[in-house]
């Protein structure tokens, strides 16, 4: 066979498939075109937030509102709301150790990965947690924590996002280095770890310095760890269902000032 035969053989195959290949995915929202959802009152987006989100919630009988109580939320076709990943991770950089960011693909409204393109493939990794707060500068932990945020923006709006949640920052005090998570805490301070969760998700989510709106929009969410309690990772077969370390009653508390600057001073994303 000539190669002017394979050619024209080719080249209507390529004229067919170079559109697909070389279109870039955008990021998915629930009242973006093409959905036919737009007569629903809540993709007027001249409406308060909060009004469209209750408008919103209006419409989900039990079972739909039920399958959006996990981290991995469904998709609501009929609505036109694609699915949506709670769990990213960004104590240091945007991780691929979360579900809601892609490196080698983008993702469907319904949330299924497609690997056939991706045009962001390595993020910003800053040094862990408990090295930047060593340095005990506020700034410069509000301007890592800033380049994450539009890091993980970028991602999204290339259509290798699915959520723009991100659980950060690890609030908890670094106790006792049996727990084997104290390197994505800023240390066992107390006052230190308030000011640096302060500064890092004003920094995340697009805020000053000294806490002033740049924008309408969040850039991104930070959502501070863990409150309540953390696990022990399943570790060559240790999990927290069968290790006991007969601690004393209080190591795991976490002092009042840290979860109260997480939920006031900073104004994280409600």
């Amino acid at each position: 066979m000539s190669q002017l035969l394979i050619v024209n053989l080719l080249t209507p195959l390529i004229f067919f498939l170079l559109p697909l290949i070389l279109a870039e995915p955008g990021p998915i929202y629930a009242c973006s075109p093409p959905n036919p959802v737009q007569h629903f009152p809540f993709s007027e987006t001249s409406l308060p937030i909060l009004h469209r989100s209750r408008l919103l919630v209006s419409l989900l009988p039990l079972p739909e509102k039920l399958s959006q109580l996990t981290n991995s939320a469904s998709p609501i076709p009929r609505l036109g709301v694609p699915a949506y990943e709670w769990w990213s991770e960004s104590l240091h950089g945007v991780s691929r150790h979360g579900r809601g960011f892609q490196f080698n693909g983008t993702f469907e409204r319904d949330g299924s990965v497609v690997a056939r393109y991706a045009s962001i493939g390595s993020a910003t990794m800053f040094p862990q947690v408990i090295g930047s707060a060593a340095a005990f500068d506020e700034a410069l932990w509000h301007r890592i924590a800033k380049a994450i945020g539009t890091e993980a923006r970028a991602m999204f709006n290339a259509g290798q996002g699915k959520g723009m949640t991100l659980w950060a920052p690890n609030i908890n005090i670094y106790r006792d280095p049996r727990w084997g998570r104290g390197q994505e805490t800023p240390g066992e301070d107390p006052l230190l770890t308030s000011r640096y969760v302060v500064a890092y998700e004003r920094g995340l989510q697009g805020y000053t310095f000294d806490g002033r709106k740049t924008q309408d929009y969040l850039q991104a969410s930070a959502c501070c760890k863990h409150f309540a309690a953390h696990d022990l990772d399943n570790w060559h077969g240790t999990t927290r269902y069968v290790f006991d370390a007969k601690e004393a009653r209080f190591s795991g508390h976490i002092p009042t000032s840290v979860p109260k600057m997480c939920a006031r001073r900073d104004k994280p994303a409600q």
